[in-house]
């Protein structure tokens, strides 16, 4: 089941059904007031502009806010567990906060109404510096208190690309975060990637030269889980076959006329409002981003591996807060 790729550019966006998102406030009277989405997390957070190409399914469809425009905003470092962010001290941001602003205090001063928090297997399993992930958890409970007393509402951002115990059992760990946390959104990627991993092992959701972020099959794969939990509704059929996505395992330019060719197409990159906040080394990912393709029969089959996925977590998940 290959992906084609083109290098062209091409802005996602897809019209979804209207969902339920309890943190939506009311409309304006002058119109619906913006969605502010603050995604939290490292590379595989805005790989492939993820939070602008989540921003762009769910634009304009949430229930509460129905005509409201999904803002999408990022925080972070790239290569560090969110935990990090809590640390008395931390001040090696990225991107996302202003000089001297820490992430709590983003919350706190800015109060985005979605907070999407890239929980992920490895950290939440992780033996250091507290044994089982503890710091982790701490951390990620820490933040959802802190989103909750902002007005916004937590999202677990459900990561990890492995195949094996570890990630099963940080699978375990982050859905009994979620219900101690009383969250009810969660994009469950992991989830849905050991299900893939089972039925069609065949299926690349990764990139052969790039194994530590989503491929565009697993890219794919995770627009669809999110769009489930932040719309409650069916992604399938409705995402676009053809996607933006970052180049793997592009190789450095070493001439002179490669580094000349590469230096007049970053000269030529307009970024976006989204693209435009992020620092100048991610623009050449965004600057020479090529467009994916997935066959309908692969498309629909991951769509519906997401849908699935989302509906037997949300119900576990509402079972775990009844008790």
């Amino acid at each position: 089941m290959p992906v084609s790729r083109v290098p062209a550019a091409l802005t996602l966006a897809a019209a979804l059904s209207a969902g339920l998102i309890a943190a939506a406030a009311p409309p304006s009277t002058d119109g619906p007031k913006p969605v502010r989405l603050l995604f939290a997390g490292s590379s595989s957070t805005y790989y492939n502009d993820l939070p602008r190409e989540v921003a762009g399914l769910v634009d304009g469809r949430l229930s509460a806010r129905p005509k409201a425009k999904v803002v999408p905003e990022i925080v972070g470092r790239s290569g560090s567990d969110i935990r990090v962010y809590s640390e008395d001290g931390f001040d090696r941001y990225q991107y996302g906060v202003k000089k001297g602003q820490t992430f709590l205090q983003k919350l706190a001063d800015e109060k985005p109404d979605l907070v999407v928090l890239q929980v992920v297997c490895g950290f939440i399993t992780a033996n250091e510096p507290k044994p089982g992930g503890a710091a982790h958890a701490e951390a990620v409970t820490r933040y959802c208190e802190a989103v909750r007393a902002a007005g916004g509402e937590p999202v677990f951002y459900e990561m990890g690309w492995g195949r094996g115990e570890k990630e099963a059992e940080g699978r375990k760990r982050i859905f009994e975060l979620a219900v101690k946390n009383k969250v009810a959104l969660y994009a469950p990627c992991s989830s849905a990637w050991a299900r893939v991993y089972k039925e069609k092992p065949e299926l690349a959701l990764q990139h052969p030269k790039d194994g530590a972020h989503p491929g565009d099959a697993g890219h794919f794969l995770n627009l669809a889980c999110f769009a489930a939990a932040l719309t409650g509704e069916s992604p399938v059929g409705t995402l676009p076959r053809t996607f933006p996505v970052w180049p793997h395992g592009a190789p450095k330019p070493e001439t002179e006329e490669q580094k000349a060719a590469e230096a007049e197409r970053l000269a030529k990159f307009k970024p976006d409002e989204y693209q435009a906040k992020m620092p100048k080394w991610m623009h050449r990912g965004m600057a020479f981003r090529q467009t994916a393709t997935l066959g309908e029969e692969t498309a629909k089959y991951l769509e519906t591996v997401a849908w699935e996925t989302w509906q037997d977590v949300s119900k576990r998940l509402k079972a775990g807060a009844a008790k």
